[in-house]
């Protein structure tokens, strides 16, 4: 039987592809090239200190991906931010923000999991089935050239990208672009499944406009409630199965 499904939307960030070998490493790179020593451990406990505030400010409306100007003004600011955890004096602060958003800039900087091509492969089986694959992300204008580069692009029919369309998840309009490029819309969203990492940006975005969603919890950080009301997956491999059957929860 062909899959109920008309479309399945994927996140990049985290999802598809990863800062390599990390972000925290990236970072303590940039700044020990400054001279500055940063743990990779130091980092995640200020992230994990500073998560409050990008949340207060996400939940306020701000959104960064949407243009390269918003996108180094956040991004420099979260960078200081980790830094000023980490005890780094002010003065050495701007400097090493600055070439943080240079270095996540740089293609090099990203790998695609070990999971991700595998997925992408049996999403093409699918494809021959008439299933349209899109990618639906939070991310600057540059993700098609560094999908290209990486090699994969060529498995989507369509790339949604907020630097491209000027929306963000979780508004309603970037997931009403993702639709109309697979020739659906509010009325027909329930034939769509979007797979993303984040539950503010991916769960409840997709839900708000009534596209089943898919919760990637690699980590396996996800809240009981949240785990009992979503479709949660560890890992890639286990989507296309969920997918065929038709099995994602609305």
């Amino acid at each position: 039987m062909p899959t109920p499904y008309r479309a399945v939307f994927l996140d990049v960030g985290d999802t598809l592809v990863h800062a390599d070998p990390s972000w925290p490493a990236i970072i303590a790179r940039v700044a020990a090239s400054g001279g500055i020593d940063v743990t990779t451990e130091a980092l995640v406990a200020a992230e994990r200190s500073i998560a409050p505030e990008i949340a207060r400010r996400f939940a306020a409306g701000e959104r960064h991906t949407s243009s390269l100007p918003k996108s180094e003004a956040f991004w420099t600011w979260v960078y200081d931010g980790l830094l000023s955890e980490c005890g780094v004096d002010s003065g050495a602060r701007p400097a090493i923000a600055h070439e943080c958003h240079v270095a996540f800039n740089d293609f090099a900087s990203w790998r695609a999991f070990t999971d991700t091509a595998p997925l992408l492969d049996a999403l093409d089986l699918l494809r021959a089935e008439g299933l349209h694959v899109g990618v639906l992300s939070n991310w600057e204008s540059w993700l098609e050239p560094l999908l290209v580069h990486m090699g994969i692009a060529s498995h989507f029919d369509a790339l949604t990208v907020s630097g491209e369309v000027a929306l963000e998840k979780p508004d309603a309009g970037i997931f009403d672009h993702a639709l109309a490029a697979a020739g659906l819309d509010r009325s027909t969203a329930h034939l769509a499944v979007h797979v993303g990492d984040s539950w503010f940006a991916d769960v409840a975005g997709a839900r708000g406009v009534g596209i089943a969603p898919v919760w990637l919890d690699r980590e396996r950080r996800g809240a009981p409630d949240r785990l009992a009301s979503t479709t949660t997956i560890r890992t890639l491999a286990d989507l296309p199965a969920l997918i065929d059957a038709g099995l994602v929860k609305a």
